[in-house]
């Protein structure tokens, strides 16, 4: 019997094939255009995208074949996975292995077959990408090659899936970090508009996050501030970044609190992306630290900041605690004896000095007055992003904040520094730069799109992933409109626009499903939600949203409508075929069907709720009930005959299976039980069991009888042969034509008596019961042709493979026996040949008897096998024709068969076999 090939790596191959969560996904147009090509290049009607798992081979993609899968055992695929190259069939009905297969003896009579695995990164084969043919073909090294190439374009579309998986949990991890920032995080516009903003707003100024976003957020800002804020803004939409810009924002309770801001614009969209700090209780800090000058010490070492003070010159007064952790420098190694300079990049320091310059118009040379000429020019706090060098030579990002230090007198004495470590907010800076980009490739990835309709510019925006959607090229406003509407399936223009109307004159929010219908006749499924965003008076401006491409959502959806159907169908042919029964993890009955209450008389009424003991019978033992509730309560099927009672109190007997149905636990929460009524069944089988044991009688009686016609038949035949020798005796002289006649009459009293004893033999099989016992068939063989072979005129062989099994001896004898002898009286060559030979089968032993003798025609195959028959006349050889009889009798009763491999003048090979 074939042998399935089995990769040595299946346990490692399956587990990656897993990982790509590929197995039972919906079709991919991906896929299909190169399974398109592959039948394309390689001229076949059929090619397949082909994945293996344990018991299938199921195919992501068909060109010319219905079918989703096909059982693992009967697939050319197994074959191509077991090596690198491309496995080729040329005609399937000429080779050996796949010849019987169903799949080439019937539908879809596959007679060529040319597969490429599917090799992943790690080695593993998952697949193949095959091509199939109904007629034989050769592939070209061309072809092969492209098969090849295009597996590869498969396995690189596994990965990009598997690839893709990974980003979306990246994203929503950086997602989760955003939402959890304590810092105030945004995407603004240079048109004064919030678009998004993190929790931390709340947190911060009080309002939700549907009150900031689509607001201006020029409407939060302190008067005082507007003017600054309004320049800053212009700096961005010019490309400049903004580092620790302060303003102060309104908020819900009325006050007012102190932001300080790092933003990162986008000239190509006008985004802002800024990160602010309410530095309010900062301000407050600094202005006690001033006011408070005897206090200065505690404070400056119970904050985290880097906090240094200098005198005018640049000397460092003062160094605290959080300026040793930044720095690494103790207070006692800075303090009077260098200037804040020495923290510092130059080329940093060169660099703000000529943007001071420029702003200023005044010479400066770099170096200290870099540092402190806004604060003592313009009386403000200066705050910059710096690089700090620290003591062991690495570099820390740093905002620093340089404040005036004035005496009650309002005269300078000083410079306060207040500097923070903001590597955290580069980073998170870094990140919501790059989420702009992220978004636009996570909107491809998820069919996702993002739209702004402007309604006092009539401009209509639309992001990457939505052109993408709609199959489009980027076009202008005007033109995107009109081509927007062309792709909306003429049966839904009018529903969006309704619900387009509706959310312009009340400001309701829009979502609508809608399809999209292609000039070559595809069709998408999409969903388009959007929310108003109005001007100060409350008025509706414009509409923003999303859009996102749910085919294969509504299609999954489709197919399960279809499934449930189908479920619901099964249940139907369930009922009407089965009794059915469900039960809760206690016995107590939660549903019967019309046959559970056809057979056991009860109506569902009086089932339902009720304990299932109401129909038990106390007929099984307590070993019985154990070993079935042991089993299902442990999650396992179930499967046996069970004896009940109805409610007229007759019993019946059902052949059952009990299914447990797991939660997620794995522990079983309630149970189906499946059984068919078998009482006529098991009437018949008691009535069989009683005609058995009349049938023993019986053939008590007849080996009886049997024996008594046997003696009756044998003693007369002895008679006559005694007699015949005797004459013989008493005339030595007779004719030799009278001699040869007492010799032909002892032949065929011999015949006789041996023709008794076979009957007797044939009908003793299968009635008498022999006890099996370990038999060394090698042996036994070899007894055999001791005792039945000539030396001389034969050569017999043996292979080293027959087994010592557990058998009834004396039949195995028997047959044995026959078939050699039968070798040796038949044999017409000088040299006669006997073979004796075995093949280990699944489930059975498989034994060959070979001669090299006359050969039996075909037409007297099965003949031989019947009672009595000859080939050759009994008078040319002295034969019974009962003993081929006796054999195949006793390998039928064993559960074996027999039949012969032969032609005239060619030998006879007799096989048959045993069950293990």
């Amino acid at each position: 019997m074939k042998k399935n090939p089995i990769p040595e790596n299946e346990i490692k191959r399956l587990k990656a094939l897993k990982e790509y969560s590929i197995m039972d996904s919906l079709p991919e147009k991906e896929y299909d255009s190169i399974t398109q090509l592959a039948s394309y290049i390689c001229e076949t009607p059929i090619a397949l995208v082909s994945l293996l798992d344990e018991d299938r081979q199921w195919f992501k993609s068909t060109v010319g074949l219905e079918v989703t899968e096909t059982p693992r055992n009967l697939s050319f695929c197994q074959y191509a996975i077991m090596g690198d190259e491309v496995y080729e069939v040329n005609n399937a009905t000429e080779n050996e292995t796949f010849a019987n297969n169903p799949l080439v003896t019937g539908n879809p009579n596959i007679r060529f077959y040319a597969g490429a695995p599917l090799k992943d990164e790690n080695g593993f084969n998952l697949g193949s990408l095959c091509v199939i043919d109904t007629e034989p073909r050769i592939l070209t090294n061309e072809q092969k090659n492209a098969l090849k190439l295009l597996a590869h374009q498969v396995v690189l579309l596994l990965d990009l899936r598997k690839k893709n998986a990974n980003f979306i949990k990246s994203q929503r991890e950086f997602q989760n970090f955003i939402e959890l920032s304590k810092d105030l995080v945004c995407i603004a516009n240079v048109d004064s508009f919030f678009y998004k903003v993190n929790p931390a707003f709340t947190a911060v100024l009080g309002y939700s996050k549907e009150e900031l976003e689509g607001k201006p957020f020029i409407d939060f800002i302190h008067p005082e501030d507007l003017d600054k804020t309004y320049k800053e803004v212009e700096k961005l939409s010019n490309g400049h970044k903004t580092i620790s810009f302060e303003n102060r924002y309104r908020c819900k309770n009325g006050n007012y609190v102190l932001l300080s801001w790092n933003t990162s614009p986008d000239p190509d969209t006008g985004n802002l992306y800024c990160i602010a700090r309410d530095i309010t209780l900062e301000k407050q800090q600094q202005e006690e630290l001033i006011n408070i000058a005897a206090d200065l010490t505690s404070i400056l070492n119970a904050t985290e900041f880097a906090i240094i003070s200098s005198d005018l010159d640049g000397t460092i007064k003062q160094f605290n605690r959080g300026a040793e952790k930044l720095l690494g420098y103790k207070s006692e190694e800075i303090v009077g004896k260098t200037t804040p300079s020495i923290f510092h990049v130059w080329d940093e320091v060169v660099k703000h000095t000529d943007d001071l310059i420029t702003e200023f118009g005044e010479n400066l040379v770099p170096g200290y007055d870099t540092f402190v000429l806004k604060a003592r020019e313009l009386g403000i706090a200066d705050s910059n992003e710096w690089t700090y060098v620290r003591k062991d030579g690495s570099l820390i990002p740093i905002v620093l904040s340089i404040t005036a230090i004035k005496n009650n007198l309002g005269e300078l004495t000083g410079y306060l520094g207040i500097s923070k470590d903001i590597t955290k907010e580069k980073e998170a800076e870094l990140n919501l730069i790059s989420s702009n980009k992220l978004l636009d490739e996570s909107q491809s990835i998820a069919k996702i799109g993002s739209w702004k309709f402007d309604l006092m510019t009539n401009d209509l925006i639309w992001s990457k992933g939505h052109y993408q959607i709609f199959d489009l090229e980027e076009l202008p406003s005007d033109e995107l409109f009109l081509a927007y509407r062309s792709k909306i399936h003429p049966d839904d223009l009018s529903g969006l626009d309704k619900a387009l109307e509706k959310i312009l004159t009340t400001g309701a929010d829009l979502h609508y499903n809608h399809r999209l219908l292609f000039s070559n006749g595809n069709l998408k499924y999409v969903v388009a939600i959007g929310k108003p965003y109005k001007n100060e008076k409350g008025e509706v401006v414009g509409v923003q949203g999303t859009i996102q491409d749910i085919t294969d959502k509504t299609l999954a959806e489709q197919k399960i409508e279809e499934k449930a159907k189908e479920i619901n169908d099964i249940k139907s042919a369930l009922d009407e075929a089965a009794i059915v029964a469900i039960t809760d993890q206690k016995g107590v009955f939660s549903y019967v069907n019309e046959n559970f209450c056809a057979v056991s008389k009860y109506s569902k009424e009086e089932l339902i709720g009720q304990d299932q003991q109401i129909i038990s019978t106390g007929y099984h033992t307590i070993e019985f009930r154990r070993d079935v509730f042991g089993t299902i309560a442990n999650g396992n099927i179930w499967k046996g005959e069970v004896m009940n009672r109805a409610k007229d109190g007759s019993f019946y007997w059902e052949n059952t299976t009990i299914v447990p149905f797991l939660n997620e636990k794995g522990k079983p929460y309630q149970y189906i039980a499946i059984s068919t009524d078998i009482t006529q069944e098991k009437l018949a089988k008691e009535n069989l069991n009683n005609a058995l044991v009349d049938l023993g009688k019986k053939n008590k009686e007849l080996d009886q009888y049997a024996y008594i016609v046997s003696h009756d038949l044998k003693a007369p035949l002895r008679a006559i042969n005694n007699l015949s020798e005797w004459i013989v005796e008493d005339m030595p002289e007779m004719p030799d034509e009278v001699s040869a006649n007492f010799e032909l009459l002892r032949g065929r009293i011999q015949r006789m008596e041996n023709l008794i004893n076979g009957v007797l033999e044939y009908s003793r099989i299968g009635r008498t019961e022999i006890e099996k016992e370990t038999t060394d068939l090698k042996k036994m063989l070899n007894q055999i042709i001791d005792s039945v072979v000539p030396i001389e005129g034969f050569e017999v062989s043996m292979v080293d493979t027959i087994p010592v099994i557990e058998t009834e001896r004396i039949l195995l004898q028997q047959v044995f026996s026959n078939l050699i002898s039968n070798s040796v009286k038949y044999n017409d060559k000088p040299i006669g040949k006997i073979e004796c030979l075995y093949e280990i089968l699944p489930d059975f032993h498989q034994f060959t008897i070979k001669d090299n003798g006359p050969g039996i025609a075909e037409e007297y195959h099965k003949k031989v096998f019947e009672v009595f028959q000859t080939i050759e006349a009994r008078d040319k050889k002295e034969s019974t024709g009962i003993g081929l009889s006796i054999v195949k009798k006793i390998i039928e009763e064993k559960g074996g068969a027999i039949y012969i491999e032969s032609e005239n003048d060619n030998g006879t090979s007799f096989i048959f076999t045993l069950p293990k």
